[in-house]
């Protein structure tokens, strides 16, 4: 069995620290695991913790965050659009959407109306029925 487990380790070097666990990180500081045990739990998934080291970010700004501007004040990028100028960019917007054909408007149409006309049914059925329970009951 652990010339398996040395096979593997080979032919998969990431897995190959799985049979020295960290039973600190495990919360298991504490317990004394057998050699099978241990193998079981590596086997179920467990990683031994990753040791990084303390390292500050390179791009650290070292320096405060500007504040914002203060609401209210204008500059040349916010200006008001005009009226005709909104239109203009509507309709800009307007030419880059795709249509949908003749035959596919014809077809959406016809699935939206057989789902409505299935959920009047719906309704339909359940007032009945709670009118007719209410009237019995009170009736």
């Amino acid at each position: 069995m652990a010339d398996d487990q040395e096979k593997a380790a080979a032919d998969n070097p990431a897995d190959a620290g799985a049979d020295e666990l960290d039973l600190e990180a495990m919360g298991l500081e504490n317990v004394e695991l057998t050699e099978e045990e241990q193998v079981a739990i590596a086997a179920a998934g467990a990683r031994p913790a990753r040791k990084t080291a303390a390292v500050e970010p390179v791009d650290g700004k070292g320096r405060a965050t500007p504040k914002r501007r203060q609401q209210g004040t204008t500059t040349e990028e916010h200006h008001r659009t005009t009226p005709v100028a909104f239109v203009q960019e509507a309709v800009a917007e307007l030419r880059k959407v795709v249509w949908p054909t003749a035959s596919q408007t014809q077809q959406y149409f016809v699935v939206v109306l057989v789902f409505v006309l299935f959920m009047i049914g719906i309704v339909s059925v359940l007032d009945l029925a709670f009118g007719t329970l209410l009237l019995r009951i009170f009736g």
